[in-house]
């Protein structure tokens, strides 16, 4: 496997994960749709209270995560980018030069959760490494490259 690559910096991985992110937000209104016809018994009428919520919050938080999860792992693994990255001519791989696992698009998951959280600051680690790479790259074991 080529191990040369074109590092992707910070600003090209924050525009594809906000493209991204409109696609999974699609995902999950839809799969709160129907969640929620399914477990009102597929009823269409509205709780008599306003206030009631119209799913249980494990629930919306469950499908939240699993689906967000999926959406990724699903890309991720079958064409190895997903269409923000696409867009952006993006590709991930693995470092050992296999197809990327199911662990490594949860530890990739996980990361890019907290990446967030901290509102892309570890991201900056891209140009104090030697390989130019951020904490979700090194703990995965997988890498960005431009294509």
């Amino acid at each position: 496997m080529n191990t040369q690559y074109k590092s992707v910096y910070p600003f090209k991985r924050i525009i594809a994960s906000v493209y991204d992110s409109l696609l999974l937000l699609s995902v999950i209104l839809i799969l709160g749709y129907v969640s929620v016809f399914i477990f009102n018994g597929f009823n269409w009428t509205l709780p008599e209270n306003p206030s009631d919520p119209l799913l249980p919050g494990w629930y919306a938080v469950l499908l939240i995560s699993l689906s967000s999860w999926g959406f990724y792992s699903f890309f991720w693994i079958r064409g190895n980018k997903t269409l923000g990255m696409a867009v952006w001519k993006i590709e991930i791989y693995s470092i050992d030069g296999g197809k990327i696992t199911l662990m490594q698009t949860f530890k990739r998951f996980s990361c890019n959760l907290l990446i967030t959280a901290l509102m892309g600051i570890p991201l900056l680690q891209i140009y104090f490494t030697k390989d130019r790479v951020a904490i979700n790259d090194i703990l995965s074991g997988t890498r960005l490259k431009i294509v």
